[in-house]
């Protein structure tokens, strides 16, 4: 990531919290200095540490409701040991039952961080309305949450994956609903929307997706000699090719264009800005998307 890109925040994904509210990882020293070196802010980004099956909601509800002390204060050391700018809370795959629980923590971490003081972005699974019938994103009360962070950072991604059928990462409807619905709870000068830096590649054969980076695309579309598809009403482009192997494959992917329009809601709504998911994974012309979307 060069210094002529908008980013003016990174948030460094590389600490899990355990059950026991102990925290694992360790800060890059390198990257700590070269953000500070181009004024650039730095958060730890902290995840739940994942069972022997990934996502595990028992990890979670221990470290936010057993352990609750000790994950808060090792969060706090860190902060202040750190001297970093803040803390980036991505708790995912929640009890619904946590809710109260996670939206009481999160409360309680920004009052402390405060008084160091350091920040706290919050990211949360989107939603288009606040139902219980959606438990991937219930347990995150946005209108509770948006009262204690500085920013709650709208995961506006995966309207599509790799385990569902093939789709648009992120159409342009589906961010403004999410987007809709998130103002209508949260002050919009607190929220970031998401934008992916990636796609998806969907064997058809298979029903299988594997992710894959902006940057990577241009040697795709060569390599496959697929003809690239703009779809209009969702400001995505897809292909479709057919494998050495004989399988079948589409793939739904961002572009410049689309980046540009997407990240205009952050204007057109009067958000404190966007984000990115994941750094590494854009090329020049994906920053380029998002410094005129953001004019």
């Amino acid at each position: 990531m060069s210094n002529t890109t908008p980013v003016n925040a990174v948030s460094i994904d590389v600490l899990q919290v355990s059950a026991s509210g102990s925290l694992t990882g360790t800060l890059p020293t390198n990257i700590l200095a070269s953000n500070q070196a181009a004024g650039k802010a730095s958060y730890a980004c902290i995840i739940v540490a994942h069972g022997s099956s990934g996502i595990d909601p028992d990890i979670a509800h221990a470290a936010l409701v057993t352990n609750r002390s000790a994950t808060l204060q090792n969060i706090v050391a860190l902060a202040r040991t750190q001297s970093l700018t803040g803390i980036n809370l991505d708790f995912e795959g929640l009890y619904p039952a946590d809710r109260a629980a996670y939206s009481s923590f999160v409360a309680e971490l920004a009052s402390q961080l405060h008084q160091i003081p350091a920040r706290l972005v919050v990211s949360v699974p989107p939603k288009l309305t606040d139902s219980t019938t959606n438990t991937w994103a219930w347990p995150y009360d946005y209108a509770a949450l948006g009262q204690s962070v500085d920013f709650l950072q709208v995961m506006t991604y995966d309207q599509h994956y790799s385990r569902s059928a093939p789709g648009p990462v992120a159409s342009i409807s589906w961010m403004q609903s999410a987007l809709q619905y998130a103002t209508s709870v949260v002050p919009a000068g607190k929220i970031l929307l998401g934008l992916p830096a990636y796609g998806y590649d969907w064997n058809q054969t298979t029903n299988t997706g594997v992710s894959v980076s902006f940057k990577d695309m241009p040697a795709m579309l060569s390599a496959t000699k697929a003809v690239a598809q703009w779809d209009a009403a969702t400001l995505s482009a897809h292909i479709n090719y057919v494998a050495s192997d004989g399988s079948a494959h589409v793939v739904w992917y961002e572009t410049s264009q689309g980046i540009q329009a997407k990240a205009h809601l952050a204007n057109t709504l009067s958000l404190a800005g966007v984000s990115v998911w994941v750094l590494g994974s854009e090329d020049s012309s994906f920053w380029a998307g998002v410094s005129a979307g953001l004019q």
